[in-house]
């Protein structure tokens, strides 16, 4: 036990309270055997617990929590209010306390707080989050294929699915949205597998995945959106939608390649998203991510380039800009084949320019105001899959609609 003279100081100056061990452990950090410890150097005998009375109000729907407790001392801190009353400072924040001395000697204290909203949380609250972060995730269990079907890479692309958008046609239930994405990967997936032998699966996420990027509802530039939920409960919605999704592709293929494609709707919250998977899958070696912040990625497949933009610019200008970026320049020059995929624009579309395959992915998203008013209506709404062979490049794609 460290410092051991202070902490015989500082429980000496907190006796007086007359609580609890465990009350004592808490407050001083340290185990109930220590303790003991500290007890027997003091040559005082073991505290009992103290029964003190106490009432508490919770209202669920305001997310209040009013708690009066008879005690020995008077509270000087937030700290000690909180293990006093047991309240979890992680998810409360007090607002107002007072204590009142009684007649026999005793005080009454009494707190009021209310749970931590959004604005209450710091980056470095979202920084210490992620560094204590344990995740719970059970690797899944990859069934080695044992028949002669052809080996392939796939990609999985489910562009522009504007999570929380507000359909003008009542295609508004969070549920089904989520449902219909897992459903629409998973059949994608088994729609390759029935034919070839998945090694890698790339998956392309972001490109607009979110409908928002911040608690205003807007998008990265500030932009207002008509949405069917909160800008957390859709990232949290999101993020254990992908979790499921990835854990399931495990079950077909060799290894996961996660791309983050930051989309001009969700370029903040979509990076917080990659980040928070690439941490929950950490202990998965079958999981990769490449989520730096750049708009601009790119991967290789055998022969095949693919570089990945989520296409809110002039598409024909792409092909030049993978051609002279200073990372992926020289593998483009290099491919036999050279491919670049977007987003955005929620239809289908290929194109060639100087031998370079421009693919514009559709998407599952309904119809919004703005794309009402503004006539871009009736687009095919559906997913990809697109296989390939490290020596001839695509040899086939897959399509689910809805």
């Amino acid at each position: 036990m460290t410092d051991n003279q202070g902490l015989i100081a500082r429980l000496k100056e907190i006796l007086p309270w007359k609580k609890s061990k465990k009350y004592y452990a808490k407050y001083l950090s340290i185990s109930e055997t220590e303790v003991d410890l500290l007890y027997q150097e003091l040559g005082v005998k073991k505290k009992k617990v103290n029964n003190d009375t106490k009432s508490v109000r919770i209202d669920v729907e305001k997310g209040t929590l009013e708690s009066t407790v008879v005690c020995n001392f008077e509270p000087k801190d937030d700290k000690e209010l909180a293990l006093l009353h047991k309240i979890d400072l992680e998810k409360y924040v007090i607002t107002n306390y007072w204590s009142k001395l009684l007649p026999n000697g005793k005080f009454t204290s009494s707190v009021f707080s209310r749970r931590k909203k959004q604005s209450d949380y710091t980056l470095e609250d979202f920084s210490n989050f992620l560094n204590n972060y344990t995740s719970n995730y059970i690797p899944k269990q990859f069934i080695q294929d044992i028949n002669e079907k052809e080996y392939v890479d796939l990609e999985i692309s489910i562009a522009d699915y504007h999570l929380a958008k507000f359909h003008i046609d009542g295609d508004n239930n969070p549920l089904v949205r989520v449902e219909r994405y897992f459903n629409i990967a998973k059949d994608l997936i088994l729609k390759a597998k029935a034919i070839y032998n998945i090694k890698k699966v790339i998956f392309p996420i972001s490109n607009d995945f979110f409908h928002t990027d911040n608690y205003h509802n807007t998008t990265t530039n500030g932009t207002p959106q008509d949405t069917i939920m909160s800008y957390s409960h859709e990232y949290e919605l999101g993020f254990n939608l992908l979790v499921e999704t990835i854990q399931m592709f495990l079950e077909y293929c060799e290894e996961v390649k996660v791309i983050l494609v930051q989309g001009n709707h969700d370029r903040t919250k979509s990076y917080y998203l990659a980040h928070g998977l690439d941490v929950f899958f950490k202990t998965e070696d079958r999981v990769s991510f490449n989520r730096n912040h750049s708009v601009v990625k790119a991967i290789i497949i055998g022969n095949t380039f693919i570089g990945y933009h989520h296409g809110n610019c002039k598409l024909d200008d792409l092909p030049l800009l993978f051609a002279t970026h200073p990372e992926y320049g020289s593998s483009f020059g290099n491919a036999l084949y050279r491919e670049v995929h977007t987003g955005d624009k929620h239809h289908y579309m290929a194109k060639e320019v100087k031998g370079v395959r421009i693919q514009q992915m559709p998407s599952l998203s309904g119809t919004d105001r703005w794309h009402a008013d503004n006539n871009y209506v009736h687009s095919v709404r559906a997913a990809l899959a697109l296989v390939y062979d490290e020596e001839k490049g695509k040899i086939t794609e897959f399509e689910t609609r809805l």
